[in-house]
């Protein structure tokens, strides 16, 4: 029986899958990234649980590393980095702006510097700093064509003049101006250009009505490797971070990044079938000659994709065995091919993880289904045990991958 030292870890409890966090490989990556930014300042997103990886443990580890600022979308994340004991600056950006929100409050109370877009949230902002008795920190930010947040260049004007007359109240400090680019992913877009030189202006006019914030900022991941024209004062990665690519022509290991997270799970069956029987829920794949099948104990209810099935390959015991069938709520099937020699029950199955140690990538079953490895990554459910590895990282001593039969007939 074969086992993978790097991704088996210890033995999960219940038949459950595992997800394993590489800590190395984010204070890698963003140390690679660091390097490429002509920025002076440099931000690592954790927003959504750091993107399913660990809030607290990825924003350690990339402040570790040299991020100077953390950036979430929503408060309650860049409170619970406070209240964790992390002091770096954090930019939060989603929020309902609400007089009453003791969520805004806590957040300013913490020195959570708050996304700005239009003049009914600056209202807000006033509001509350004035029972904080000190300034709200914003960062003003353009719709330069996301048609997202942000105040669109026809009201960029008002919102600026009544942002300087907050400042001059005591009740608002503009720390940044910021836009985020519609075509981030498709860095050669010549929206991107037009989108800069708007916020070009937009930053001309903040200074214009008096303004003097120390920070612009505009690229992600994708600029940060392919734009430096865009990288200003502070780049803010995210998909980089994690080891994913940020854009389809964008191969992350050109970059010396590589992913941090992986999926295993163990191998709870294997059954032989003669050929011409049906596979999983309304026998949507059919063996076309006698075949090996293996149960994974994995399904939907943990963020396992229907849409895998025939499009995206498991690696058990270094072969490359593809999804067959239905995937059901708990688990799922892998066709083993003719032959299963060398895999055995309780064997490890890695889902995704580092292509470079012969696993598909979480990018490879993102374009199984016709998105991302973002995607992917993100619908990990949290009933998955997380661990976290710090040691220097090893490849798995890999066999060669069997070549995989096709033993699905649709």
């Amino acid at each position: 029986m074969r086992r993978n030292a790097h991704y088996q870890g210890a033995a999960p409890a219940a038949l459950s899958g595992q997800v394993t966090v590489d800590l190395s490989a984010i204070s890698d990556n963003v140390r690679s990234l660091k390097e490429r930014s002509e920025a002076p300042y440099f931000m690592a997103v954790v927003k959504g649980n750091a993107y399913g990886h660990g809030l607290v443990e990825v924003a350690r580890e990339a402040i570790a590393a040299g991020a100077d600022w953390l950036g979430t979308a929503q408060l309650t994340e860049a409170i619970a980095l406070r209240q964790a004991g992390v002091t770096v600056p954090i930019l939060s950006w989603l929020y309902l702006a609400s007089q009453t929100s003791a969520t805004i409050l806590e957040a300013l109370e913490n020195d959570i510097d708050v996304s700005l877009g239009s003049v009914g949230q600056l209202e807000v902002l006033v509001g509350i700093a004035g029972r904080l008795g000190r300034p709200a920190v914003v960062h003003l930010e353009l719709d330069s064509g996301l048609s997202r947040g942000g105040a669109r260049k026809e009201d960029w004007a008002e919102l600026v003049a009544r942002a300087r007359e907050a400042e001059l109240d005591g009740t608002l400090r503009v720390r940044g101006l910021w836009t985020h680019l519609a075509w981030a992913d498709v860095p050669a877009h010549p929206g991107n250009a037009t989108a800069v030189a708007e916020f070009e202006d937009a930053v001309r006019q903040a200074r214009e009505a008096g303004l003097t914030p120390d920070l612009r900022h505009v690229s992600s991941s994708a600029n940060i490797l392919d734009r430096p024209e865009f990288h200003f004062d502070m780049v803010r990665a995210g998909l980089a971070i994690y080891g994913l690519a940020p854009a389809d022509h964008l191969d992350p290991a050109d970059f010396g990044l590589r992913p941090a997270l992986s999926v295993t799970a163990p191998l709870v069956m294997v059954k032989k079938v003669p050929a011409g029987t049906g596979v999983s829920y309304e026998h949507q794949a059919i063996t076309y000659e006698p075949r090996y099948l293996g149960l994974i104990p994995l399904g939907y209810a943990d963020g396992i994709p229907k849409g895998i099935s025939g499009r995206s390959v498991v690696n058990i015991a270094g072969r490359a065995v593809p999804v067959i069938g239905k995937v059901c709520m708990d688990q799922f099937m892998v066709d083993l091919g003719p032959d299963a020699t060398g895999i055995d029950v309780g064997d490890t199955a890695v889902l995704f993880g580092d292509p470079a140690c012969g696993a598909a990538s979480a990018d490879d079953w993102g374009a199984a289904i016709g998105s991302h490895g973002d995607e992917i990554i993100n619908r990990i459910a949290p009933r998955l045990p997380r661990a976290y590895a710090t040691a220097a990282y090893q490849c798995p001593d890999y066999q060669e991958p069997a070549a995989a039969g096709p033993g699905n007939v649709a």
